[in-house]
């Protein structure tokens, strides 16, 4: 949804991201940008729990997950996570509730 069909990513032992591959370009993470290294450390994770978690009994837990995506880029990554959340428990910590203004159905709890 955020990025095209000819993503790939190589990941450690450790299950961090170590290069990402796209359109013939395989490039390690480092110097990509700070919001596509949040994008595909976002993606990584949602797949992460899609494996881990086959029926969606295990929750993922973002803290203020995005917030070096820019405005275009962030309409599609809450778009995954609406679409990830209709499958699994997806928590969000955030300071910036109105960046997920747009996921959909939700809870929200504001702490004092």
């Amino acid at each position: 949804m955020v990025i095209n069909n000819t993503f790939e990513v190589d990941v450690t032992e450790d299950l961090s991201v170590a290069r990402r591959a796209m359109d013939d370009s395989n490039v390690p993470i480092e110097p990509l940008s700070g919001g596509t290294k949040e994008h595909v450390s976002l993606i990584s994770r949602l797949a992460y729990a899609m494996t881990v978690s086959k029926d969606g009994e295990a929750p993922l837990i973002l803290d203020d997950a995005l917030g070096n995506t820019d405005s275009e880029r962030l309409k599609l990554m809450v778009a995954v996570l609406a679409k990830a959340g209709k499958e699994w428990q997806i928590i969000i910590l955030t300071c910036g509730p109105d960046r997920y203004s747009n996921v959909g159905e939700v809870t929200v709890v504001r702490l004092g």
